[in-house]
């Protein structure tokens, strides 16, 4: 079974100038994000590379802006 490809990596590679704008916009709003996993008795964050969480995480980084991420929740609504 193929591993899934990061989130995490993919927004890294856009922060450095890899990849254009629109087309993180776009690849980031079809993104197949897992639910995120939260258990009560583990203290330290499960790391996962593919929640919408890792989104949020890319703004407190500066890899991508707020606007970024009301562009990508707009086109998420769009498409259902």
């Amino acid at each position: 079974m193929p591993e899934k490809p990061s989130l995490r990596a993919y927004l890294q590679r856009y922060a450095t100038g890899e990849i254009p704008r629109e087309e993180m916009l776009a690849t980031v709003a079809a993104w197949d994000f897992e639910d995120e996993i939260r258990d009560e008795l583990v203290i330290e964050p499960i790391r996962q590379d593919n929640t919408f969480e890792i989104v949020y995480t890319a703004v407190v980084l500066g890899q991508i802006t707020e606007e970024d991420v009301q562009e990508i929740e707009r086109q998420m609504d769009a498409h259902g």
